[in-house]
């Protein structure tokens, strides 16, 4: 059980890292193509929702940010191809790709901590 919470304890880090990360990465490149901040807050608007989860360690939350990384990664992997790309969209790759293998590997792990042991029925006769 401790090598269980050293794995979730790892992958806290780096999903705090990367999901930190993937939001300077989108609010910077933002910036330098000169998008409205208004249009900046609803590009991260649907990350934001997640910080209680990741906080409490809910992981539905955290499984549910997995599906959200998707969406975005669909996005700036298109925002690559584009001839105006920034170094804020290359980091915006790999803190997303970071983000979902971890954030689901994090989740799985947490899901695996709290579950409730089976009860042996065996033992009583």
């Amino acid at each position: 059980m401790s090598d269980l919470s050293q794995l979730i304890t790892k992958a806290r880090v780096i999903t705090r890292l990367s999901y930190c990360l993937l939001i300077v990465s989108l609010i910077g490149g933002g910036l330098v193509s000169g998008t409205p901040a208004i249009l900046l807050l609803f590009a991260v608007a649907p990350l934001l929702i997640f910080i209680p989860g990741l906080r409490k360690e809910n992981y539905r939350s955290i499984s549910m940010l997995c599906f959200v990384t998707l969406l975005y990664f669909t996005v700036i992997v298109a925002n690559l191809f584009e001839p105006d790309r920034s170094a804020f969209d290359v980091s915006a790759v790999i803190a997303v790709v970071t983000l979902f293998i971890v954030s689901m590997m994090y989740s799985r792990w947490l899901q695996r901590q709290q579950a409730k042991p089976a009860i042996d029925y065996s033992q009583e006769c």
